[in-house]
């Protein structure tokens, strides 16, 4: 019996058969972390409370007025927006509470705030108590800003003017009379009433009927100004 000399070729498995390399698993898309904390072109960071009927409620780091609620439609938010990928927004939360017992904080921000970190009655406190003294504040600088209406000051009688009328001059160094000076003399003397005193100044000096009333003035005049012993009107 002949054996061959024929080496047995050894049989070769289909490529298709080789196992592939162990590879890392996929991590399932739900698996994860939803991206919370964004920042704008300016990297102003804000957090996202929640997404509600078209809606994107956050907040916005604010100095100025403190943590509160905006809300922006959806399309306008991701435009203004991006994510931070790698800011976790719990360490964000923290961050926002330090700050909001200093800055002040609504009830609302607050609210969202404690989705995503601890919160304490103490905490809650000091934040609105210095978000409404805040509020308050502005209120106060407004009200204050605004012009307050200058109170209304009685115009003072100015003293009547005696309507101008040409005399001929006198001599030189006789002293010019006027029709002031003729009420104030006419009332001194107490021998007249307040009509006559008017009549006979008038005549002189051709003043209107309206200005009547003048007597009386000048007789309150002459005691406002210190002149002792002015006579009452006289009746008769």
């Amino acid at each position: 019996m002949k054996h061959s000399s024929a080496k047995k070729v050894e049989e070769s498995v289909p490529w298709e058969e080789i196992p592939a390399p162990p590879t890392k698993p996929k991590r399932p898309l739900l698996d994860l972390p939803q991206i919370l904390v964004y920042v704008d072109f300016s990297q102003h960071t804000v957090i996202e409370g929640e997404r509600r009927d078209g809606t994107v409620y956050y907040i916005p780091f604010d100095a100025e007025e403190g943590l509160l609620v905006k809300r922006l439609p959806i399309k306008d938010f991701d435009h203004k927006y991006k994510p931070l990928l790698d800011y976790p927004v719990d360490r964000a939360a923290k961050l926002y509470l330090q700050y909001a017992t200093h800055l002040g904080a609504t009830r609302e921000a607050l609210n969202y705030l404690g989705k995503y970190t601890q919160i304490t009655q103490g905490e809650i406190a000091m934040a609105t108590s210095k978000k409404n003294t805040d509020e308050k504040l502005a209120a106060q600088k407004t009200a204050e800003k605004k012009p307050v209406p200058a109170k209304k000051e009685t115009p003072k009688k100015a003293e009547p003017k005696a309507a101008t009328k040409k005399v001929e001059p006198k001599a030189k160094g006789e002293k010019k009379e006027t029709a002031s000076q003729m009420f104030k003399d006419l009332i001194m003397e107490g021998k007249l009433t307040d009509e006559q005193i008017f009549k006979k100044v008038q005549a002189k000096f051709g003043l209107d009927d309206n200005k009547a009333g003048y007597v009386k003035w000048y007789r309150n005049d002459l005691r406002k100004n210190g002149v002792k012993n002015v006579p009452d009107p006289v009746v008769k």
